[in-house]
């Protein structure tokens, strides 16, 4: 395809058109000194940007020399932002070394730290004592306590029972190891004999101050639920305990008086403590009756 004819009012430089100048040969010479002015302005940009640069070093330098500390305070602000972990610091022997930066749980273990609130310890030297700790399942009921004894048992003139636990006769000193052995009533139902307590459960009786132990049955015959022990005890006992005087070195009208003595209703606590007071030994012996405390109960 043949070429189109050059138009010069297109052939510009920045939307303007060259400069047709003449030559010897009367040719036009656009071609030619149309890049010439691109060398001056490259030459003249060129030696601007060249001032500008050293006009800035000289600014630079001559504020470096008035005031030395410059670069020292940009340091500092650096470190403010973060960072100061990558200057050196001198370690122990004079080496510098470069700190290590915390680690986030590092970081979060001293807030947690800073931030708990200190405790105290109260006072304890001072503290008024605490009652006891009760055994699971104690409580306090009301009785109708009875006593029997070595001359009035059966057969009469024995230390035989019927249930042994820890004894394998009446006895005990009413201590929480060694308790009394007391009687307690019975049914005999389908040819099984059914206690009103356990065997083995433990009373404590404050107003004799000792504890006893289930180990013999009150009552006699093919029905004994419906005999003593069991059945006429009056309110606001709930159950009648029958409990062992002894007697054995005594006499009989001594352990009657006594056993009229203790007869009552008193408050019984079932399944107690060990730590109660008790006034260790028989309820009735050679040294007569006990003495009775009441319903006060006292710990040892």
């Amino acid at each position: 395809m043949p070429r189109p004819p050059h138009d010069p009012d297109h052939d510009s430089i920045a939307g303007r058109t060259p400069t047709v100048l003449p030559t010897s040969d009367g040719l036009a010479g656009h071609r030619r000194e149309a890049s010439r002015p691109k060398l001056r302005r490259a030459i003249v940009c060129a030696i601007g940007v060249s001032l500008l640069a050293a006009i800035g070093f000289t600014v630079a330098t001559r504020e470096f020399r008035a005031d030395p500390s410059a670069a020292r305070i940009r340091e500092d602000n650096r470190a403010s932002r973060g960072d100061a972990q990558f200057e050196a610091t001198p370690g122990p022997s004079g080496t510098s070394t470069v700190p290590a930066t915390p680690s986030p749980s590092s970081s979060q273990s001293v807030t947690s730290s800073q931030s708990a609130p200190a405790t105290t310890k109260p006072a304890t030297a001072n503290a008024a004592p605490t009652e006891p700790t009760m055994p699971t399942g104690q409580r306090t009921i009301r009785a109708f306590i009875t006593g029997y004894s070595y001359f009035d048992n059966t057969p009469a003139g024995s230390v035989d029972i019927s249930n042994p636990v820890i004894h394998q006769s009446a006895a005990g000193m009413g201590t929480y190891a060694d308790p009394i052995t007391v009687a307690v009533g019975h049914s005999i139902v389908n040819g099984r004999d059914i206690l009103d307590w356990p065997t083995g459960t433990r009373f404590y009786i404050p107003n004799l101050r000792r504890y006893f132990i289930v180990e013999d049955t009150c009552g006699d015959g093919s029905s004994p639920q419906n005999g003593p022990c069991h059945t006429g005890y009056s309110a606001p006992a709930t159950t009648w305990l029958d409990i062992w005087i002894g007697g054995k070195g005594g006499s009989t009208s001594g352990s009657d008086a006594c056993m009229n003595a203790i007869t009552d209703v008193w408050d019984v606590l079932v399944n107690p403590g060990p730590n109660y007071a008790t006034a260790a030994g028989s309820v009735y012996g050679s040294a007569g009756c006990t003495k009775q405390y009441g319903n006060a109960l006292l710990l040892s």
